[in-house]
């Protein structure tokens, strides 16, 4: 195999593991490429655990990095050089039912019913006088690979993108492959010679069945990536409410993937400390010791508070599927987050930080669902919450209150939540129902959007990682 063919493989590989969630930089693309040139294609395990050595950087990944590995290079040969073939990773091993085809039902010459037919027939002559079923006919690995290959590229089936795809690039391969000429023997021999239809029958299956294989090996590689990014994409843009419990594993490694993605983007950085302005009085008092000559200038310095987030969700029924999602987030992103601090309610409040300190995270929110559950009342929980914490609110406090504001029709005690926006620097409300409900029924969004800096609406991941993501950015100025 020619160094471009392999190389061309071997980015083919890497955009492989990258949809299998290995993540792997554009320098480590480099050094793989340069340890495949000085390692060669010819040895499997040796190209094997030099591409893990630059590739696989945990153990984790060392196992995602063996089965990736052993998925895409699927023969044991798949690595050395097909004569005159030009593919790194095609699936070469041989069909053990297709070998020998030929030879079904031989007489006692030896010859077999096809074969006999042909000493008679012109037409099944030519057939069995093509490239293609010679191939077949004796398993002859080497050419039937470079067959399929060139058929693969003709048909062009690194764009399949969807597994439903799967028949019509197989069609496009028998095409290119020539099939038509063994799908006419078989119609001609159909009824008049069983022998001859059923050898021609096999040939037919063992094509289709490498046509499959390659089809198959393609969407895996350029295909299973896409798919489960349209999967995610999809996932993160659905209502979180109609999100299932067998998908939850999906989202919470969505969810351990935006934040890692925010984390990196957000991930505090040391800079120099501005000095402020100079503190004359101090400075003159310090160069008494000096004949007045000011060696030690002072500066004055001004104390900021730590900024803090302060999060309260209502957990009652209607809404407790998105406060889980957004505690959920806010502990993700806890690494570069300010000081978290949560409370939930329905109609009681209590403070809950402690819970996620020491729980999973996802026990923590079923206890949480448990103990605060119960009907919406916003007057009792904004009582609640100023008597636990409107004094530890300050300036550089961002409170994020999530609900949908149907209070039962009785009073919400806007006046309370005047009272927290003007203590906090940000007061925002997150809604999981549309806008065009604000107001409408029990709704009391519209007398409560008036005490808020920020309202907005938020059902769905996509909608929650921008929210998350501006908190985060703001939090920095």
């Amino acid at each position: 195999m020619n160094a471009a063919a392999g190389s061309d493989q071997l980015l083919t590989f890497i955009k492989f593991l990258r949809g299998r969630d290995l993540p792997i930089s554009p320098a480590e693309t480099l050094d793989a490429v340069h340890v495949a040139s000085l390692l060669g294609y010819q040895h499997r395990d040796e190209l094997k655990q030099g591409l893990a050595a630059v590739l696989a950087k945990s153990r984790p990944e060392q196992t995602l990095f063996d089965e990736a590995f052993d998925a895409f290079f699927s023969s044991p040969d798949a690595l050395s050089s097909a004569e005159g073939g030009d593919s790194l990773g095609p699936d070469t091993q041989g069909n053990s039912e297709a070998q020998g085809t030929a030879n079904d039902s031989p007489d006692a010459s030896g010859q077999s019913a096809l074969e006999r037919l042909a000493e008679t027939d012109a037409g099944m002559a030519s057939l069995l006088d093509s490239p293609l079923v010679r191939a077949l006919a004796s398993g002859d690995e080497s050419s039937l690979a470079v067959a399929i290959e060139h058929a693969a590229g003709k048909a062009h089936i690194n764009q399949i993108r969807l597994f439903t795809q799967r028949g019509r690039y197989i069609r496009q391969m028998l095409d290119e492959l020539g099939e038509q000429a063994l799908r006419d023997a078989a119609i001609e021999l159909e009824g008049q010679h069983p022998l001859a239809f059923d050898e021609v029958q096999a040939l037919r299956d063992a094509l289709r069945q490498r046509a499959r294989d390659r089809v198959e090996r393609a969407y895996l590689i350029h295909a299973a990536g896409d798919t489960e990014d349209y999967l995610d994409q999809a996932l993160s843009e659905v209502k979180l409410s109609n999100i299932s419990q067998h998908q939850m594993a999906r989202m919470r490694k969505l969810i351990d993937r935006m934040a890692r993605k925010l984390a990196s983007r957000h991930g505090r950085r040391r800079r120099k400390t501005r000095r402020g302005q100079l503190n004359v009085p101090a400075t003159l008092r310090a160069s008494t010791a000096t004949d007045g000559i000011p060696f030690e200038p002072r500066w004055r310095r001004t104390e900021r508070r730590k900024p803090q987030v302060m999060a309260i969700c209502d957990v009652s029924g209607s809404v407790a599927t998105y406060a889980k999602f957004l505690l959920m987030f806010l502990y993700a992103v806890q690494d570069v987050l300010p000081r978290t601090r949560c409370f939930a309610f329905s109609s009681a409040l209590g403070e809950v930080t402690d819970w996620f300190k020491t729980l999973p995270v996802e026990q923590a929110i079923n206890d949480v669902n448990q103990r605060y559950g119960g009907a919406t009342d916003y007057a009792r929980a904004f009582t609640d919450f100023s008597e636990l914490a409107l004094n530890d609110i300050h300036r550089g406090t961002t409170v994020i209150i999530l609900g949908d504001a149907r209070n039962n029709d009785t009073d919400p005690r806007v006046d309370i939540l005047a009272a927290i926006k003007g203590r906090c620097r940000r007061l925002i409300w997150l809604n999981p129902e549309s806008r065009r409900a604000w107001g409408s029924g029990d709704s009391e969004m519209l007398r409560l959007i008036k005490h808020c800096h920020i309202a907005q609406e938020c059902n769905n991941l996509k909608q929650l990682e921008r929210f998350v993501d501006k908190l985060l950015a703001d939090s920095r100025k």
